[in-house]
């Protein structure tokens, strides 16, 4: 089922997407960390 989406759905979306990939983004980067400075 595709609905059209009003603008501010799309922003709000947008701002969702936005605060998971960043949360992503930060543990990977602090496993990457782990690993380099604990060395695994």
């Amino acid at each position: 089922m595709v609905r059209n989406m009003t603008p501010d759905q799309k922003k709000h979306n947008r701002r969702l997407a936005l605060i998971l990939g960043s949360v992503a983004l930060v543990f990977f980067l602090g496993f990457m960390g782990k690993m380099v400075f604990l060395g695994g």
